[in-house]
């Protein structure tokens, strides 16, 4: 199968998820916000940085009034102490409109992958490839799906993704982390937060949300 072949199949996966998704999550689109707010985008880079403080802070001076945003301030706070793992999954349970974005969607999916829940993980970032308004694949969902693929143990699909990377610049950095892991899976023991992301998904029921 040629890359065009596998990145036609998978932007035909991530349309048909996006739709029933769209139904059942009341996860509605405009154009204009298809890239998040500005809101959005700024929770997103401290989550990505890990500033929970600043997350927390941030929230205090003036509450946000995004679902994924609130999810990121649940985060921060068990990070910091603040609240118990019983309380951040209960507020990550109502995925009622929270991938509205492709923002919002790549902040869920760094939310349940630091959480060990891959198959949401997954999908947040399968929501985050189909909000892009660019023919070119999302570098940090693309290589989401490929780091999920391969702790979970699909190879094959994993080989895919990472085709699909060898072909965009903006992909290398990661394919080139990766390839060594799809080519020689025994090797995820020298990759402890993978290993451990293994294990946790081993351990948990993961349920696959629409």
């Amino acid at each position: 199968m040629t890359t065009e072949r596998l990145l036609a199949v998978k932007c035909a996966i991530c349309g048909m998820l996006a739709f029933v998704g769209s139904i059942f999550c009341g996860c509605q689109r405009t154009p204009e916000l298809a890239g998040g707010t500005p809101e959005e985008q700024a929770y997103d880079l401290l989550l990505q940085k890990g500033q929970w403080a600043d997350i927390v802070e941030k929230n205090q001076k003036q509450p946000t009034k995004s679902s994924a945003c609130r999810n990121a301030v649940r985060l921060a706070s068990w990070y910091l102490g603040q609240c118990s793992r019983e309380e951040l999954d209960l507020c990550l349970e109502d995925s009622h409109g929270v991938l509205g974005s492709e923002s919002s969607a790549l902040m869920m999916s760094d939310i349940y992958m630091r959480l060990g829940r891959l198959n949401m993980a997954r999908r947040a970032a399968f929501d985050a490839m189909v909000a892009m308004r660019s023919e070119k694949p999302n570098s940090r969902a693309l290589k989401r799906l490929t780091e999920v693929s391969i702790i979970i143990g699909e190879y094959d699909l994993a080989w895919k993704y990472l085709l699909i990377g060898e072909q965009h610049k903006d992909c290398h950095s990661w394919t080139k982390k990766l390839r060594p892991l799809v080519e020689h899976p025994e090797l995820i023991v020298n990759y402890p937060s993978y290993q451990k992301l293994r294990e946790i998904h081993e351990n948990l029921q993961d349920e696959f949300f629409l």
